[in-house]
């Protein structure tokens, strides 16, 4: 039977914040992949409000820690809102340009030793901000921020050869998955938002080719 083990990097929406059922995407996703022909075994690397500097400094190790040898190793990265939230009083927690060249770092190591797919950045929680999410942290986002950061974030994947499955195109356009970003936990959508990503990366012919091998 084929040892599958795929760790899951990044952030809150990996990590499935704000979600009822507390499946969040990668959980309802890989649900739909369970089979006994396969031994899928799935880690949630996410933490919640990380940024890509954090994130870059922690990835291999965790990663290494749950890849056994011999078995078919993966990664799947999403990354980068924490990047542009704006922390009134301090200013954007990572630059555009970092974000760049921290997302590049990890997306190229990650890909040079395993095989790894890259899931983009939602659309911010504009409808939900300012946001406090510790006390005396008060944070606001921009959508403009996050669409230029997505952009960037294509031609970097493109410029690496890594698949790239842009999510927040099709969200912004869904009525239904903006509204979703109203009922979680004023900072995150809830678990119908998460469903719906989990459709777009369960339609990604990337994604599918995992589980045809």
């Amino acid at each position: 039977m084929r040892d599958l083990r795929i760790c899951f990097v990044g952030d809150s929406y990996i990590n499935g914040s704000g979600d009822e059922r507390c499946l969040g995407w990668i959980g309802r996703l890989c649900e739909r992949r369970f089979n006994r022909r396969i031994r899928l075994t799935f880690y949630d690397l996410g933490i919640r409000g990380a940024t890509t500097d954090e994130i870059r400094g922690r990835w291999k190790r965790e990663c290494l820690s749950r890849f056994p040898d011999g078995a078919d190793n993966r990664v799947v990265l999403q990354f980068g809102i924490n990047d542009v939230a704006k922390i009134v009083g301090s200013g954007r927690r990572v630059e555009e340009d970092e974000s760049v060249k921290n997302a590049e770092a990890i997306a190229g190591e990650a890909a040079g030793s395993y095989p790894t797919l890259w899931v983009g950045l939602p659309p911010a929680n504009v409808a939900c901000s300012p946001m406090h999410p510790s006390e005396g942290m008060e944070i606001e986002f921009s959508q403009d921020t996050a669409v230029a950061l997505n952009r960037r974030f294509i031609a970097s994947a493109t410029k690496l050869g890594v698949r790239y499955l842009d999510i927040q195109t099709p969200l912004l356009a869904d009525q239904f998955y903006m509204a979703s970003l109203t009922r979680g936990d004023q900072m995150h959508c809830d678990g119908s938002g998460y469903a719906i990503i989990a459709d777009l990366v369960d339609k990604w012919d990337a994604w599918s080719s995992w589980f045809e091998d």
